[in-house]
Formats: structure tokens, C-alpha cells, sequence
């Protein structure tokens, strides 16, 4: 057999021949290394691995290096030694590899310049002009070019062009039938070229293919392939193989046949897309083609993998390949990625008797083919007051093409809710939080975790986790009982229950959850009057003060998200029918009572600050007042430095007393004629813009938002609806 049949091998493809600009470079002068034998089956090689352009394909190995091609505003080539790593940027031009050889060749105007990269030395010019019109390069034999011709008769010839003793030489590959119309033409080593070509026999039109000796160029062997013509074909020492899919439905076959006997085996890889095939001592690898681009993510559909030739086992070899060449030695060399090494340039050499081919990283690019968190921007605390939602929080991937979600939850209630992220430029995800627990519960302040969860889109490696903590908090609000910032309506129902429904900032504004309220406590029809008037006992939350029906006043102090155990005020307080609280009428900066009795007469009891006298004794402000049936105390109206007092007389009518500071108030101004139908509470500042606000509670059911506006003149805008709660509870029920 002769010594290029040794060595032969090739996948055919169709070729594309791009012209592309470089930046010339350094060009490196370290002594060349041979290609890395083969190891041993099942292991791979232990070497130095030289780096690997980002963004770029392999466009030839040989047995010192490996040229590549980098994307960018210019193609930049580069040779690259396997020994050292070392690179040398090619001079602007267009190039291409003689395979299995260090030469790389770059045509201009038909003047050819070969370079020996492993030798080094001056290179060798061929000039075809000389020829004639009429040839065109179809690939590289080592220092000789194979050529095509068109005949004036039909048919196209082949050549074989090169020098000897500084004479241009052109010989006529012989073997072709005169008519041969050439689809193909590719060269695999400096001995061998594989041809596809059609021709007409009896007015049949017959697919071939014909195995060429550039040495003796004559062709040595010939095949006839399928009439529908064969896709991706590989050809070895010892086998030919080409793909049958006779349409793009079709499962897609390789057909083997032992070179010199006629022996053929067909094998059915299983898939429907089209495949490239390459010949690997008694193992055919291939792949799924149409990921070209070395800018494409890594993907799973463009695996490589090796089906035997004796016992049909396949076997995963890279979990993506971006495209392929042919290497000494009977090799295979794959721009791909493993979730071991990441990504490359990979050898594919035969195993030892038969055995698995062995995968060797080679060159890297030094990045990760799986997915990889590098970063995460995460706040250790948020405060929702000076940082409102949306929180941004952001994790740095390695890589684009991943889907990315974030799971929130809060410690202490083991409420959670997932936040999608988006891709937000280079390789970050981010993710705002809306500040909110679900679709309707405002975030509550504390500890929360969080872990985020990245897919890559590739399908390539385990989705990649991360996790951490943080910590959410706000000021304290005057009618915030489930500790997350924002006013809540409190209700007891007519069984005694006691809700919170959770307030929040909807599309139009505040509202408040009108499912899923939370029960905080059961009894509650033991109490004839319900005030929610702040933080009275020195605490950070919200306290209730409630009459029972034998006058007997308690304190229930907020604890966050539940109430602690009630704690006696005092008794004799069946005196009064109607009592308020919230507003800071002295202006000492603590929430005070206020009481008018059954004559008329209104009392303020002032807030102390203590849970267990949380008021001082009475102090009569006048009397008068059983003209009115309501009495809330919403808070500061007027922009002054104590709070106000609302008041709803028997006609509906709503007036406003501004606190003087003293305990006492100025002359009443109307706000409002129309509130008969309403009972207005006092919620404090709903809608956090500074002023307090004034619920509205209807017959039916119906909750509606008053705004305040920091004018005393005007200090609620119009009634707007904004909740419905009678589902929630049983009626009757009171708002508060």
C-alpha cells in the first residue's frame, strides 16, 4: 500500500471560500514541536495546552500547530504552536490550510504563497497566471495545489499544479470521465484528494465519488453513490462512508464500506437532522451540522459523538462542536466543548485495539462550557424607604443564553415568592423585585433568603445555583400591624375574628388585598370599641386599644406580625360612646386618646410612651361634642406640629378641628357634606406620599380611599374606591 493511503482520511463537506482582512502581528520565533501522539485508550494526554482564539474557528492542524480564524470588525488568521503556545498573526490576506500539514496557502490574483509554519524559511510562490484562464483552487496537497478546469466540451478536468527545480508544473488527473461534472473536491492530506462528481452513462445520470493520488494523479479508486446523491463522506485507510438522507424527514444513515472488498454497513444514527461524519480508526463520529458560527452559545442539538463500526455502541465525545478538520495521524480536530475541560480545540484519536476514541484538549479558550455564575450583586439590606422597589438585584454569568429565576423567601413566615430576571447587557442577569410577596403582600421587613437558579438554553450542564440572605426594613407606620411599611385595614368580623388585610401600591394606587386575609386573633365580640392608634406603648409597631362591655380598657401591643398578650388600661371606660386615637395633639411625639362622653364633653387621655399606663389621667377639652356620632383621629392635616381631629356630625357633614399644640383645637371648618353614607377611619399614610389618608367604610362592604393633600383648607381629595371585603369576613363586621 502506498505511504499516503497510511494516513489518508476526510470528511467532505461543502467549503465556502471567504476572503477575509488580517492585522498583521509579531510573528513568534521559538522552535517547532510535533502534534501530541495519540494516548493511550480512555485517557487523555498529559501536555501543555496552547490557548485558543475567543471567537474564532479552526481552519487547519498539522503537526506543530493549528490555524485559526478570529471574528471581529477584521478576520484575524493566526498559527499557533501546540509546544509553547506560541502565536504568529498572519499578514492581511485570505488563507486556508493544506490539511494534515503545517502549510498554509493565501491566493492572490492567481499567485499562490505557501508558508511552512513548522519549518519556517521563505515561503514558496506558485504563479498559475502563466496557465492560462480557466483554473480555479479547490484545495491544498501539501506544496501542491489541486486545481479545477472546465473543458470547452463540457465536463470539468482536475490538476494537480506545482514546481519542480523552480518550473511551473501542471499535470491532468487522470481517471475522470471527459463529462465529469464536479461538485466537490477536497484534499485531506498531501497524498490524497476525494472528488464528487456526476456523470452520464447510457443517458443515466450516475453520483460518484473517485479517490485521487496527487502523486500520481490518477484516480485510484471509485464509489457510486445513492441517486439521490450523499451528504457529509469520510474516507480512511481502510473504509469510505458517506450519509444517506433521501429527504429532510429522513433518519439519517451512514453507509461504510471496507475499501478494496465492497463490504458494506449501514448505520442508522437515530436522528432526522443533517449530520458531517468523519472516519476514526473503527469508530465514524458525527454531528449535527448548522451552528457554524464560533459566536453561537454553546448547544446540545450539535453534540459529537462516535458510533462503533463492530458493535454499534455510541458514545458522547464532546458536548458540542462547532466544526472540524483533519489532523495527522489518522485525527480528527474539533472546535468543541466537554463540561471537564470547557472549551476548545479537541483531539479525536483512534483508541488502542478498537477502543473508544480519545478526547484531548488540546487548545483552550479558557472558558467554561457549562454554565457559571462569576458574580452576584446582591445588597446585604434593603431599605424599602430610601431604596423603593423595584430592587435591582444582578448576577454576572459567563456566558448569554440562560433563563434565570430567583426564589425570595422570608424567614420568619416562610412566605416566598419567585422573581424572573432578565438579560440586562454583557453576561448580567438582573432581577427587580417588586418589593412584594406574591401578587398581593407587601414584603415584609426582616430576614429573607434567596437563591437564584440559571437553565442554560444550550441544555448543555447542570443549571447552575446560588445563594445568599438579606435583610428588608422600613420605618414603622402608624397602621402597619403585619410589619412590611404600609397602613392595613384592620376588620372584626361579626364571630369575633380579627384581620389584617395587607395594604399595597396597585396599578391605580393603594388598595388592599381582598383574599387570603390574615387572622391574628379570635374573641373579639368582646369588645364594643376598637381604635388602632399607633405605636402608643414604645414599641415599633402598631398597638390596638379596646373597650370591652364591662368598661374596661385594654392594650393589645403590636409584635410584628401577631399581637401580644392584652394588658388592662383601666376600667370605667363605659362612660364614653364614642373613642379615637392616633393623633398627636400635645405634640410631645407620642399618640394620644381622646374620649367624648355620653353628655357631650371630649376628653384627652396624652400618650405616655409606657405598656403599662399607657395614658395619663383625663383632661377636658369641651363639651358639645354629641353633636357628632364619628370620631377619628388621622394625624397631622395642617402641616403644624400636632395632630388633627376629624369629625362626622348626624347629617353626614365632615368637619376638620386643627390641634393648637396644647391639647386643644382651633374652631371647626367643614371638609366634606356627603359623608352620611361612609364611616371615615383613620389609616394613616396609605399611599406614603407624606400625608395621611382617610378611609371611607361602606354598607355594603365597600372601602374607599380618601387622599390627603398637606392642605388644611382642603385636606382629602375625592372618595375612590378601592376595596371590597365583605367576602372575606363574616358581616357584620367593623373597619378600623
Amino acid at each position: 500500500m502506498n505511504q499516503h493511503m497510511r494516513t489518508t482520511r476526510h470528511r467532505l463537506t461543502t467549503a465556502i471560500a471567504v476572503a477575509l482582512a488580517l492585522t498583521a502581528g509579531a510573528v513568534a520565533t521559538a522552535a517547532p514541536a510535533a502534534f501530541a501522539a495519540p494516548a493511550a485508550a480512555g485517557q487523555e494526554a498529559e501536555q501543555a495546552v496552547a490557548p485558543f482564539p475567543l471567537r474564532a474557528t479552526v481552519a487547519g492542524v498539522g503537526p506543530t500547530g493549528f490555524l485559526s480564524g478570529q471574528s471581529g470588525p477584521q478576520i484575524t488568521w493566526r498559527w499557533t504552536r501546540f509546544a509553547d503556545g506560541a502565536e504568529t498573526v498572519l499578514p492581511a490576506g485570505s488563507y486556508r490550510a493544506a490539511h494534515q500539514t503545517d502549510i498554509v496557502a493565501q491566493n492572490a490574483d492567481g499567485v499562490f504563497t505557501l508558508r511552512d509554519m513548522g519549518r519556517g524559511g521563505e515561503p514558496l510562490v506558485i504563479d498559475t497566471n502563466p496557465l492560462g484562464a480557466g483554473y480555479t483552487i479547490a484545495g491544498y496537497a501539501g506544496t501542491r495545489l489541486v486545481m479545477k478546469k472546465a473543458r470547452a466540451t463540457g465536463g470539468t478536468e482536475l490538476h494537480i499544479v506545482g514546481t519542480s527545480q523552480g518550473a511551473l508544473t501542471d499535470d491532468t488527473v487522470t481517471g475522470l470521465p471527459d463529462d465529469a461534472v464536479i461538485a466537490s473536491v477536497a484534499v485531506d492530506s498531501p497524498g490524497t484528494a476525494v472528488v464528487r462528481y456526476a456523470t452520464t452513462v447510457d443517458g443515466v445520470t450516475h453520483q460518484r465519488v473517485a479517490v485521487v493520488d496527487v502523486a500520481a494523479h490518477a484516480v485510484v479508486e471509485q464509489y457510486e453513490l445513492p441517486e439521490a446523491g450523499a451528504g457529509s463522506l469520510s474516507l480512511s485507510a481502510t473504509h469510505i462512508a458517506w450519509v444517506e438522507k433521501p429527504a429532510s424527514t429522513a433518519p439519517a444513515t451512514v453507509v461504510v464500506t471496507r475499501r478494496g472488498t465492497g463490504e458494506t454497513v449501514r448505520h442508522d444514527l437515530g436522528v432526522t437532522t443533517t449530520v458531517a461524519i468523519e472516519l476514526i480508526g473503527d469508530w465514524v463520529t458525527y454531528r449535527s451540522t448548522g451552528n457554524p458560527s464560533p459566536n453561537d452559545q454553546p448547544n446540545a442539538l450539535y453534540a459529537l459523538y462516535a458510533r462503533s463500526l463492530t458493535t454499534g455502541e455510541t458514545v458522547k465525545l464532546l458536548e458540542h462542536a462547532q466544526g472540524s478538520v483533519d489532523g495527522p495521524d489518522g485525527t480528527q480536530v474539533a472546535r468543541g466543548g466537554t463540561l471537564e475541560h470547557g472549551e476548545g480545540l479537541y483531539r479525536i484519536a483512534p483508541g488502542a485495539d478498537g477502543a473508544r476514541p480519545v478526547v484531548t484538549l488540546v487548545a483552550s479558550t479558557g472558558e467554561s462550557t457549562s454554565l457559571q455564575l462569576v458574580k452576584q450583586d446582591v445588597p446585604e439590606a434593603i431599605d424599602l424607604d430610601t431604596t423603593p422597589a423595584p430592587v435591582p438585584l444582578s448576577w454576572t454569568l459567563n456566558r448569554v443564553g440562560a433563563t434565570v429565576k430567583v426564589e425570595l423567601v422570608h424567614t420568619a413566615t416562610g412566605k416566598r415568592t419567585t422573581v424572573p430576571a432578565h438579560f440586562n447587557g454583557g453576561t448580567v442577569y438582573a432581577a427587580e423585585w417588586n418589593g412584594m410577596l406574591g401578587d398581593a403582600l407587601t414584603a415584609h421587613n426582616g430576614d429573607y433568603t434567596w437563591k437564584m437558579t440559571a437553565t442554560a438554553l444550550s441544555g448543555i450542564g447542570p443549571a447552575v445555583t446560588a445563594s445568599g440572605a438579606f435583610k428588608v426594613t422600613r420605618k414603622p407606620t402608624s397602621h402597619d400591624f403585619d410589619d412590611n411599611g404600609t397602613a392595613d385595614l384592620l376588620i372584626r368580623n361579626g364571630a369575633g375574628e380579627l384581620f389584617v388585610h395587607d395594604g399595597y401600591t396597585g396599578r391605580y394606587g393603594p388598595t388592599w388585598q381582598e383574599k387570603d386575609p390574615v387572622r391574628i386573633g379570635t374573641g373579639w365580640n368582646t369588645y364594643d370599641q376598637l381604635v388602632a392608634p399607633g405605636n402608643v406603648a414604645g414599641s415599633s409597631y402598631a398597638d390596638i386599644v379596646a373597650r370591652d362591655k364591662t368598661g374596661v380598657l385594654w392594650l393589645h401591643q403590636g409584635a410584628g406580625r401577631t399581637l401580644a398578650p392584652r394588658v388592662r388600661v383601666g376600667g370605667g371606660w363605659q362612660i364614653y360612646d364614642r373613642i379615637t386615637g392616633g393623633s398627636d395633639v400635645d405634640g410631645d411625639g407620642r399618640p394620644d386618646l381622646l374620649a367624648a362622653d355620653k353628655t357631650g364633653v371630649l376628653w384627652l387621655y396624652k400618650g405616655t410612651g409606657g405598656t403599662t399606663n399607657p395614658f395619663s389621667a383625663r383632661v377636658k377639652i369641651g363639651g358639645g361634642w354629641g353633636v357628632y356620632n364619628t370620631l377619628v383621629a388621622p394625624g397631622n392635616l395642617g402641616g403644624a406640629a400636632a395632630g388633627d381631629l376629624v369629625a362626622r356630625d348626624k347629617a353626614g357633614a365632615l368637619w376638620l378641628y386643627l390641634a393648637k399644640g396644647d391639647g386643644t383645637f382651633a374652631a371647626r371648618t367643614l371638609i366634606n357634606s356627603n359623608w352620611g353614607p361612609f364611616t371615615p377611619v383613620a389609616v394613616g399614610d396609605a399611599d406614603r406620599d407624606g400625608h395621611p389618608d382617610l378611609v371611607g367604610q361602606g354598607s355594603g362592604g365597600g372601602v374607599y380611599l380618601a387622599k390627603g393633600t398637606g392642605d388644611w383648607r382642603k385636606p382629602f381629595g375625592a372618595l375612590d374606591g378601592v376595596a371590597f371585603l365583605g367576602a372575606a369576613s363574616t358581616w357584620p363586621n367593623i373597619v378600623f
